[in-house]
């Protein structure tokens, strides 16, 4: 870490993780002054009580323990609107007093010039300018009117230099924060006008895709439709060529998507009570043993963790989805691919919880591990950027015997508890069979749909297995026809009119 960046650090007293960045700058710059203005208030006390200058000395005692209190409030109630008018009046009255009582060695005038570089810095352009201005009014008052309060003489020559001096100041200040300013919103445009366009190519890649795999899922469903029909082998070669051309062009479109780097960190999260467990154990049910024959999950829960967690499930699913897929990829036709999720209580706080997930994959020779997967050629990039954005560190590694991924997780604790006999430790290789069972045959199935084209296809496909197939076409016929009739199954699109 940079030294600036401990130096910021120290200044913002714990005020690292709020939301707001503008908030944390101004107590930032607010923190830094105040601590440098109690340094300059303690020395100079100090300095005044052994010049024997006791009223200034008791005046810069009650201004440090003033800014103080000040900081104190700023930081526990974050109410800068308070906190950096009441730190400006209290530098701007001090300055003053200085001025009208010389310092320790009547240089105290040289102080006030000071005021526009605190003022601009932490009022801003405009209402700095109207306070620099009025500190200044005042100045020029101290400065001519010859009062008798004023324990120094300074003689008009000095006063036309102090002022221009002051106003030189204030303008070199001023120029500064203009263009810093100007920057700073030069910037911010671009950055949003860079995210706009970001989200645009998004939008219009997910679109695009979303129209080619549909009209490619289209192609290859009817091609399987046909090809089980009586064909001779010059119509069942062509056949096979459509269904060979449609999985290359699915592909490309697979590329198309990667090629976008999707940024899965701007998919907005949430923060609510689930079960983790649960959450694991149920990205693993996509993957039955029907399927996949030949491979072998189990999960093995920590004993110590009783009550649920606090966070992002969908990320969390979506983080495992992606690496369950990497990992699937190495199944061999004639050798068990045996995969083990490890959940661990690795640190506890009141507040907190951090875990640790191994999930360990290898090739097996009965149930011992013999050779590990490789993982140098896996797209570990989507858990990878998943782990980060939820404040984690992913690693992989690889044995003699199998391949390790490992990475750790931080948690807000929930005090809903864990469902009571829960198993801890569950080997995938059967059926759950809790969930209620039906016959597909029997099935009456919702369409959700709104293209004629998939609703046509999709009606092709399964007419001759299911009971019975309504369509809706939007969200608010679905609606209404779940809310009269009893549905197995609902398939759904996403983007449709009405309501979606």
């Amino acid at each position: 870490m940079l030294t600036q960046e401990k130096i910021f650090k120290f200044f913002s007293f714990g005020m690292n993780e709020r939301k707001d960045s503008q908030v944390q700058t101004r107590i930032l710059l607010t923190n830094i002054f105040s601590v440098l203005g109690i340094l300059f208030f303690i020395s100079f006390a100090i300095l005044a009580f052994f010049n024997s200058e006791y009223l200034i000395t008791w005046t810069l005692l009650i201004a440090t323990g003033l800014c103080i209190l000040n900081m104190v409030f700023m930081v526990r109630t974050s109410r800068v609107e308070i906190a950096v008018p009441f730190l400006l009046f209290l530098m701007g009255g001090l300055l003053l007093f200085i001025l009208i009582t010389g310092g320790t060695h009547a240089t105290g005038y040289l102080w006030a010039l000071t005021f526009p570089i605190i003022s601009l810095i932490l009022f801003g352009l405009n209402r700095g300018s109207v306070s620099s201005l009025i500190f200044l009014l005042l100045v020029g008052v101290v400065l001519f009117s010859n009062l008798d309060f004023v324990r120094v003489n300074y003689d008009n020559i000095f006063s036309l230099r102090y002022i221009s001096t002051y106003f030189g100041i204030y303008m070199l200040v001023y120029a500064f924060e203009y263009l810093r300013v100007k920057n700073v919103m030069k910037l911010d445009r671009a950055l949003e006008e860079a995210a706009f366009e970001t989200r645009s190519r998004d939008e219009f890649i997910s679109k695009l895709s979303h129209q080619l795999r549909t009209s490619l899922n289209n192609i290859t469903l009817v091609s399987n439709l046909v090809s089980k029909t009586k064909l001779n082998q010059e119509q069942q070669d062509l056949i096979d060529t459509i269904l060979a051309s449609t999985n290359n062009l699915v592909e490309a479109v697979n590329n198309i998507v990667k090629v976008s780097n999707l940024d899965v960190r701007t998919v907005k999260g949430y923060t609510i009570p689930f079960d983790l467990g649960s959450s694991i154990e149920n990205i693993l049910h996509l993957f039955p043993p029907t399927e996949y024959p030949n491979v072998k999950f189990k999960v093995a829960h920590d004993p110590t963790l009783t009550n649920q967690v606090e966070g992002d499930p969908i990320r969390i699913k979506q983080m495992f989805l992606n690496l369950t897929e990497n990992i699937l990829k190495h199944v061999q036709s004639d050798r068990t691919l045996n995969v083990s999720i490890k959940i661990i209580n690795n640190r506890e706080t009141d507040e907190k919880i951090q875990l640790k997930f191994l999930v360990t994959a290898c090739i097996a020779s009965g149930d011992e591990c013999s050779l590990p997967i490789p993982h140098d050629h896996m797209d570990l990039s989507i858990p990878s950027r998943f782990s980060e954005m939820l404040g984690g560190n992913f690693h992989a590694s690889s044995t003699e015997t199998h391949t390790e991924f490992r990475f750790e997780l931080t948690f807000l604790k929930s005090n809903i508890k864990l469902r009571k006999g829960e198993i801890t430790s569950h080997l995938y290789n059967q059926k759950s069979g809790k969930e209620k069972q039906i016959e597909l045959k029997e099935a009456n199935i919702l369409l959700v749909e709104d293209n004629k084209i998939n609703q046509k296809i999709v009606t092709l496909s399964l007419e001759k297995l299911v009971k019975n197939i309504d369509i809706a076409n939007n969200g608010k016929e679905a609606l209404d026809r779940f809310g009269t009739s009893n549905y197995d199954v609902i398939l759904m699109d996403i983007q449709m009119p009405v309501m979606d």
